[in-house]
């Protein structure tokens, strides 16, 4: 039967069977268990769902990784088989766990989204039959080619329509790109693990976890850090702004949702108490503002008073972490060199770059909020400086000279020790 047609519900529900463990399903030598792994939400501090995790033997007990029972299915039509067997054993396991609230995340296969797949109809059976709502289903995309890129975008349309989440798997793996984020426009991404430890490995860049995340944001969609198995990892998505983490981290996964989710809350106190402590220590975690603010102001002062771009560098390149004064006009162009405590680059590899007088920085988040609050100073970083090849602060704020309206900025690099706040700012 299930080697000449596609399964469908009906097919599928005499073959549950149930043992002291939960729900399970033999077929062709293979038992399909289930396991649950919790996904944590960063800053709601709890637990908001769990990922089903397929557990499989063989005959004899042994355990056959996921990714193989697949691999040795004879045929697409073995293979949605053992899909929809699999994704029944989880709905049945999850639904009696009684939760009221939570997601459960559940993998899909993009190389079987397939024309006549009636894939949408058998979630809809399956969140009936379990009485889960369409809401509460996230379907894992794993991140690999689909036999027909056209219709897997038209299937996963149909299952967002349904209000199903729909998740971008192992984001960061040999088939990633942001073409599919882009077109399928997920509710959520998932950061492999290898991705999220190389984040985490000594002397990578922080701000690469960042604005790849932020990215993501900017796509519409939320981020999970999965396979976080270390405290460095956590730190690093937690100050990346991921909004969900699961992984080893939190504890092993269990056929049980609640016992797999027993050690979350503490561990998430942990959690924060930790990189509180961390951020305290770390010199840049440790940057006041009203610095660079002080050294800004009291540069644009003295350029209203006389008009002089280098006397008024002079003010604020007292401040031995400021490293370069810039002036710019309304439409964010830089009429003058930039006047810097060194003359010259420091890399020869920047040289192209210079001079910097003819630039126009108006696309600059700096320049933008300089303008929209006249006299506030505006601060942005921590950037990529394209005159120094590291990453910088930049402030702003407007000035007024001979009835022009123009910006005094400065740039701040992160490797100067920062001196005591200044007095009365």
């Amino acid at each position: 039967m299930a080697s000449k047609r596609v399964m469908t519900l009906t097919d599928v529900l005499p073959l549950l069977a149930r043992d002291d463990t939960g729900w399970y399903i033999d077929y062709r030598g293979i038992r399909l268990r289930s396991a649950f792994q919790p996904v944590v939400s960063i800053t709601h501090k709890r637990v908001v769902g769990f990922e089903a995790l397929l557990r499989a033997t063989n005959a004899a007990g042994e355990a056959i990784a996921p990714e193989t029972v697949f691999a040795r299915a004879p045929g697409k039509t073995v293979a949605l088989a053992l899909e929809r067997l699999t994704r029944c054993v989880h709905f049945a396991n999850f639904a009696e766990a009684g939760l009221d609230k939570g997601w459960l995340f559940v993998n899909a296969l993009p190389r079987l989204f397939k024309t006549g797949w009636p894939y949408s109809s058998y979630v809809d059976e399956l969140c009936a039959h379990f009485g889960l709502p369409h809401s509460r289903i996230v379907i894992e995309l794993l991140e690999e080619p689909a036999a027909d890129e056209a219709h897997f975008e038209h299937t996963v349309e149909a299952l967002r329509r349904r209000d199903l989440m729909i998740a971008i798997d192992d984001f960061g793996t040999g088939f990633s790109n942001f073409d599919r984020i882009w077109r399928v426009r997920p509710d959520l991404v998932k950061l492999d693990r290898s991705l999220v430890a190389r984040m985490a490995m000594p002397g990578a860049d922080p701000q690469f976890a960042t604005q790849l995340v932020t990215m993501l944001h900017r796509a519409g969609a939320m981020v999970l850090g999965e396979g976080v198995e270390t405290d460095e990892e956590l730190m690093t998505l937690m100050e990346a702004d991921v909004d969900f983490i699961q992984g080893f981290w939190l504890g092993q996964p269990d056929t049980s949702p609640s016992v797999a989710a027993a050690q979350a809350p503490a561990l998430v106190e942990a959690m924060w108490a930790r990189f509180h402590t961390r951020e305290g220590s770390r010199p840049h975690g440790a940057i006041d503002l009203r610095h660079f603010e002080h050294a800004v102001l009291e540069g644009a002062r003295a350029y209203e008073r006389a008009g002089n771009l280098a006397l008024a560098a002079d003010q604020t390149l007292a401040q031995p972490f400021a490293k370069r004064v810039f002036l710019l006009d309304e439409y964010g162009n830089q009429h003058e060199p930039s006047i810097t405590r060194d003359p010259a680059p420091e890399s020869e590899r920047l040289s192209p770059l210079f001079p910097d007088a003819g630039s126009n920085w108006s696309r600059r988040a700096y320049f933008k909020r300089a303008l929209a609050a006249p006299g506030r100073v505006a601060v942005m970083g921590p950037h990529f400086s394209l005159t120094d090849g590291k990453d910088c602060y930049t402030a702003a704020v407007t000035v007024e000279f001979d009835s022009r309206r123009l910006v005094f900025c400065a740039d701040f690099l992160l490797d100067t020790s920062m001196p005591e706040p200044p007095r009365g700012q």
